[in-house]
């Protein structure tokens, strides 16, 4: 099991299964430990949720989200949830990636609603926290939030403005920081990171994407995290120590890493 004690940051969004690691999976994880940061594997289907649980019981500081992506919002029959329960008794932290993207519609958006709605209901019923995705849905997340209000959860990669900020702070969420707030023309995040309050921000890479300045255009890692903590303090105007004791008590805190 995973450890939280001694740790400097938790990559609340992290994507370990990736093919892009294939051939260093191990290294990528052992720089992270090393620089004392933990990290949260997220499944987007049944494949690489299980693959989470796997990487989660192989090292003390990876812990495991399982769900099912909009992107595959289509294949949650009855059959996958049941089996998505089942994962999530396995010593899952959250259920997520869960959501709804309306870029790519790869699934159905009737489909992307009614698994959004059905997997908020079995993080309700067994007390999980969810890890969301938006990506030009908002309106209608927010109509099945309010539908079907998590307990807990965090809004992945946000990316809105201040009032977006806290209409989903109002709703009892986090706010989960990556690489984009390194990015230029991002000033509608940036104001939103400086305002949130403390306590509902967490780190994140989404990594192998989304890699924040300066290692914008390569691929991303958990270690890199680092820099997403940097920019929130630079912002704020506190040293990195204060920002990084703070993500990390609210991660250990959403996803009771302390307890498992």
């Amino acid at each position: 099991m995973a450890n939280s004690e001694n740790l400097d940051l938790i990559d609340t969004h992290a994507h370990l299964d990736a093919s892009d690691y294939a051939n260093d999976r191990a290294a990528v994880i052992t720089r992270a430990s090393s620089a004392r940061i933990g990290i949260v594997t997220v499944g987007a289907d049944l494949p690489s949720s299980r693959a989470a649980l796997a990487l989660a019981a192989r090292h003390r500081t990876v812990w495991p989200a399982v769900g099912v992506h909009p992107h595959d919002a289509k294949t949650l029959d009855h059959r996958a949830r049941d089996e998505l329960q089942q994962l999530a008794s396995e010593g899952a932290v959250a259920i997520g990636e869960i959501g709804l993207d309306y870029y790519r519609d790869l699934s159905p958006r009737s489909a992307q609603r009614r698994a959004l709605a059905d997997q908020l209901d079995l993080a309700r019923a067994l007390d999980l926290p969810v890890i969301l995705h938006n990506r030009e849905s908002t309106k209608d997340l927010l109509a099945i939030l309010r539908a079907h209000p998590p307990r807990r959860g965090v809004v992945h990669s946000f990316l809105g403005d201040r009032a977006l900020a806290e209409t989903f702070v109002g709703l009892g969420l986090h706010l989960g920081i990556g690489g984009p707030l390194t990015f230029e023309r991002n000033e509608g995040l940036r104001d939103a990171v400086a305002a949130a309050p403390l306590d509902r921000l967490l780190v994140e890479t989404d990594c192998p994407y989304l890699t924040p300045v300066p290692h914008r255009g390569k691929r991303n890692e958990p270690a890199y995290v680092r820099y997403v903590a940097e920019a929130i303090a630079a912002l704020r105007g506190v040293p990195v120590p204060e920002i990084a004791a703070a993500t990390t008590r609210n991660a250990v805190a959403l996803f009771s890493l302390t307890s498992r």
